[in-house]
């Protein structure tokens, strides 16, 4: 503000076609409420309040302003019989009070007249007053106002306030709270105001209603219906209105329907005619395929929020690498956007990158790159453009708005525009976007025409040859030829694409870890700095134990504490500082050593433990000894206990470090809750298999037991927790199950738990293998005919039941669950804990559910997919899954049988996942040690191409071998043969030089023997005396790769 001493606000009518006013602003800042026909002045003792006799003042009531400025009292509206006396500032103001003085209007024209005098008179005349100039206020009060300063002659200086406004109204303090008094008829409301929170909410609402617009719009577009734009804007702007709509979504706390209102109409925009400007209007052209744009603006309690995206239905490569360009850059900028930037240096950093990387694209780019939001839609006082010279602080809102315009698309005189706008708050590390979603490739490209131009290949192959092309057979694990290489002649085609598809899969995974682990990414190092913990025994001297002045060695259980006495006083030790106490009997004397916790002296796990000043001086031990061992020795073991019990908590804090505490389940009114009745839960409450019901509510399911209602134990799922939901039929089961993987564990009974299935069993209750009176007799069904038949029908209506509940989950969610199901004909053996099981693929998981222990892999967490043991002569082999948060650890999967090997490799190669392979198991536990220590220079070093190169290493190996063995078949193998059954003395002379000769090592011994092996299979079949010399053969390459091994 510079040396104002006054801020002067006039505020006229309201105008809901302009809400966006500095002074409405300030007033909605300060007061939480507009009040319209208001004079208001500001000095730095005194606050006076100009209103009309319909606005008076009845209470003044306490309020909090900003950080920087002092308790306020204010008034409110209310008739002017009811005004009462100005009360006086709160006494938690303290020495920080400010006086306030209402002024009441008349309908004498010369009272209001010396109230506008008194209001002069403070200003004084020739001094400097802080106006809002831009504010085009309109109405009889500013008219009332303009004419009386006009005509009393004094000499008011006004300045333009509104950059120093902005500067104020810029930063959103977290912890500002701005409360509104909003007085009604019977008693008054208090309604807080967080500005971060509403802008949060804010811009939650408007990508809701950029979803929305995205399914709309996608479906009007399939279905061929013929809509303008401004019908499709209409049907948007009718969902803000929809209260049923906005209660079914979670838009996180605080949040209240009825409070949105729409910053300008919504902005749809297609077929070539675009226009990037905030200020552009909704045409009644017709919606047309191609490049759309769409820009919402949503004000929630008083507070704006703007987002602005472009889909594309079928794009060509041009505009989808313009478009993924466009997001790179927004990450770009959200790394300037940090607190002390300037708004001009910003703009200019992004105009440099454009022209370094894609200088075909400046010409296009916008003239701005954003703006100053919050009360405002669109303050200019902060404009990230080339000429504004402001300082960006913390805490700050913008509007980020990134487009390239009139972009030709090489089809005549055809262009089109990329526009992509998010709301973003300043930090200090950079810019947080508060309207995150809906920008992945995925998520704004639509292929409508890709089956259309793509011919089946039924089609092709008529086409070729004038026949249908012959039904493969169904997949089997028969090996159907002894020949590897007419399988791979065979699959040739489809082996080339896996591995060119592979290839790109690698290097997209290398090129997101780079940017992930980069400085400027948002992975950042791969060390987390270890928090230090305070242990504190005593707060206050007094909390010792009175028996402190016995000056003896003593144990307080209740506060985790040993006391020792050095030098006449009681030094309490927190049990966690103590590493061990040692007791020894030496002669005579008992004694105790006690070995405390301290820098450098920890070795193994524990070497990296954090301490608050490792530079400050530590007691490494203590010693003590006495004559009284029993004394010692109850000592001794009561510290041991103390530390044991201790060591058990702390565990069971880690434990359950990860576990959440759910938000409370609103169960639902007016009707009975959807239930899925008789099913039981695993894991079970305190080890009972008990029965129950699962309920649907209104934002989760609820699981109860069917015992009575005072014993009745159960648990609560919420949607939000919820990551995958999984019915498992029972068709070749025991079971039908329900299984839900939850995000963050919840307790159950007394355990932990991140998995939890609701079943029943398929059999029926009635049959009894025993025959006992359950059993149902049919003696005119021998053949059990009946019996299957009624078998098949139960799990048919078992499935259908569970199914449709599973749907039911899933649509009382919004969409925010889905129902996967297991595809069995997918599946393959392997181990993932001790047993064989079969592991299923779904769409988004592989899971085995059939009995405890679960398991359920996420495939999009997934870096990468390692296969083990792959070597010829082995039957099965391994398969590790390396998750993207090197922090976990990998999950193996062991004994997978080698004919599953194929498939396994094509369904990982279906769902996108790289995999490597190599012929021995790997110590990931080392490897994913080194990682974490520096991610960033492990992909600098080439990531997991060290597994690729491994793998090309194999494969040159396994294709000199069999060239060998061709050649070696052509020899007749007679030399080799003679060898082995040579005499003794040749033998042991042959071991000496074997010691003498150091070139041949054993991998090459391996390698000759396995080319004896395989020569000897193939000049095996003249007579049968060769096949007995390969099969002894053979088997020798057996024993030296077991030893090669073992090395």
């Amino acid at each position: 503000m510079g040396d104002l001493e006054h801020l002067l606000i006039v505020a006229g009518n309201s105008d809901e076609e302009n809400p966006y006013r500095k002074g409405s602003s300030v007033q909605t800042y300060l007061l939480g409420y507009e009040f319209p026909s208001t004079l208001m002045l500001l000095t730095k003792s005194k606050v006076y309040f100009v209103v009309s006799s319909t606005k008076g003042a009845s209470h003044l009531l306490p309020s909090a302003l900003s950080h920087k400025t002092p308790e306020l009292t204010f008034l409110l509206p209310r008739k002017a019989k009811l005004l009462t006396p100005i009360l006086t500032a709160p006494a938690s103001a303290g020495d920080d009070k400010v006086e306030v003085e209402i002024l009441t209007r008349t309908k004498d024209d010369a009272e209001n007249k010396k109230l506008f005098g008194k209001i002069l008179e403070v200003i004084g005349s020739g001094n400097k007053v802080g106006t809002l100039p831009k504010d085009k206020m309109v109405g009889k009060f500013v008219t009332e106002w303009t004419s009386y300063v006009a005509e009393s002659g004094i000499d008011v200086k006004e300045i333009d306030a509104g950059p120093g406004v902005s500067a104020l109204l810029a930063v959103k303090d977290e912890e500002e709270l701005v409360r509104a008094y909003l007085l009604r008829e019977d008693n008054w409301r208090l309604t807080p105001y967080l500005p971060q929170r509403n802008e949060s909410h804010a811009a939650k609402m408007t990508n809701q209603l950029m979803s929305h617009f995205s399914d709309v719009m996608s479906s009007d577009i399939d279905e061929g219906k013929k809509v303008t734009h401004e019908q499709l804007g209409e049907r948007i702007e009718q969902r803000l209105e929809d209260a049923k709509f906005w209660r079914k979504l979670e838009l996180g706390d605080g949040f209240e329907t009825g409070f949105g209102d729409w910053c300008y109409s919504p902005i749809i925009q297609s077929g070539g005619s675009y226009d990037l400007k905030s200020s552009a209007q909704t045409d009644d052209r017709r919606l047309t395929a191609g490049v759309i744009l769409c820009s919402l603006g949503i004000r929630y309690k008083s507070y704006c929020s703007n987002v602005g995206r472009t889909f594309m239905v079928d794009p060509d490569a041009a505009q989808e690498k313009n478009y993924l360009f466009l997001v790179d850059l927004q990450k770009f900028v959200l790394g300037q956007l940090i607190d002390g930037a300037i708004c001009k240096e910003v703009f200019g950093k992004v105009v440099e990158r454009i022209e370094a990387e894609r200088p075909d694209l400046s010409p296009y780019f916008v003239k701005t790159v954003g703006f100053g939001m919050g009360l405002e839609f669109r303050d200019a006082a902060y404009t990230l453009g080339p000429k504004c010279g402001r300082t960006i602080k913390a805490n700050m809102i913008f509007s980020l708005t990134l487009g390239f315009n009139n972009i030709p698309t090489g089809k005549g005189d055809a262009v089109y525009a990329l526009s992509l706008i998010d709301t973003v708050k300043v930090t200090k590390n950079g810019g947080t976007v508060l309207s995150e979603g809906m920008k992945s490739k995925d998520s704004v490209m639509f292929f409508m025409e890709e089956a259309e131009k793509k011919p089946s290949k039924s089609a092709k192959s008529k086409d070729a040859g004038g026949k249908p092309p012959p039904r493969k057979a169904a997949p089997t694990a028969v090996v159907k030829s002894t020949l590897r290489s007419e399988n791979r002649e065979i699959d040739a085609d489809a082996l080339n694409r896996r591995k060119q598809h592979q290839k790109e899969l690698a290097t997209r995974r290398h090129e997101n870890g780079l940017e992930r682990f980069s400085e400027d990414g948002v992975g950042g190092k791969g060390n987390r700095e270890k928090q230090w913990r305070r242990f504190e025994s005593y707060v206050r001297h007094d909390q010792l134990p009175e028996s402190v002045s016995q000056q003896k060695i003593m144990v307080d259980a209740r506060k985790n504490t040993v006391l020792l006495p050095i030098n006449g006083f009681a030094v309490p030790f927190h049990i966690q500082t103590l590493k061990s106490v040692i007791k020894q009997e030496e002669g005579d004397f008992t004694v105790l050593r006690f070995m405390f916790t301290t820098p450098g002296a920890i070795t193994g796990k524990k070497e990296d433990t954090p301490f608050e000043d490792p530079s400050a001086t530590f007691i490494r031990g203590l010693t003590y000894r006495s004559t009284d061992s029993f004394r010692f020795a109850e000592i001794h073991k009561e510290i041991n206990d103390l530390k044991k019990a201790a060591t058990k908590r702390d565990n069971e804090r880690k434990e359950l470090a990860d576990v959440v505490e759910q938000d409370r389940l609103v169960e639902t009114k007016g009707k009975r809750p959807i239930k899925l009745t008789d099913v039981q839960v695993r894991p079970s409450f305190d080890g009972k298999r008990q029965s129950g019901d699962v309920e649907i509510h209104s934002n989760g399911i609820r699981y109860q037991s069917s015992l009575k209602s005072d014993q009745k134990i159960g648990t609560d799922i919420l949607f939000s927790n919820m990551k995958h939901l999984l019915f498992q039929p029972c068709d070749q089961e025991l079971i039908a199950v329900l299984h839900v993987h939850l995000k963050h564990p919840i307790v159950i009974g007394k355990k932990k738990a991140k998995d939890i299935q609701f079943f029943r069993e398929a059999s029926d209750a009635s049959f009894d293998e025993t025959g006992n009176k359950k059993r149902r007799k049919n003696y005119h069904d021998e053949d059990e005919l009946q019996s299957e038949q009624e078998e098949r029908k139960r799990r048919a209506d078992l499935n259908k039941y569970f199914k449709a509940f599973a749907d039911k989950i899933a649509e009382a969610s919004n969409g925010r669950i889905e129902v996967d199901i297991p595809f069995r004909e997918l599946g393959f053996q392997g181990v993932p804990f001790r047993s064989n099981v079969l592991l299923q693929p779904t769409t988004d998981t592989l899971v085995f559910l059939t009995e405890p222990p679960f398991l359920v892999l996420t495939l999009a967490e997934i870096e990468i997919a390692h296969l083990e043991r792959v070597q010829y002569g082995l039957k099965n082999f391994d398969m590790v899954f390396v998750f993207q948060d090197f922090t976990r650890t990998p999950v193996h999967i062991n004994t997978i049988p080698m004919a599953q090997l194929d498939n396994v490799k094509e369904w990982l190669d279906s769902v996108d996942i790289p995999f490597s392979e190599g012929p021995v198991n790997l110590n990931w536990s080392a490897i994913i040690g080194t990682i974490k220590e520096d991610p960033l220079d492990f992909f600098k070093e080439g990531g997991w191409g060290f597994l690729q190169e491994q793998d090309a290493d194999e494969g040159s190996g396994d294709s000199s071998e069999e060239g060998s063995s061709f050649n070696a078949s052509s020899d007749g193998g007679s030399s080799d043969e003679g060898s082995d059954f040579d005499d003794g003395s040749e033998s042991g002379s042959d071991f000496g030089d074997e010691e003498e000769d150091s070139e041949d090592d054993w991998d090459a011994q391996e390698k000759k023997l396995e080319k004896r092996g395989g020569s000897d299979d193939e000049a095996g079949s003249d007579d049968s005396g060769s096949r007995k010399k390969s099969s002894k053969k053979s088997g020798g390459g057996a024993v030296s790769s077991k030893s090669s091994k073992k090395r």
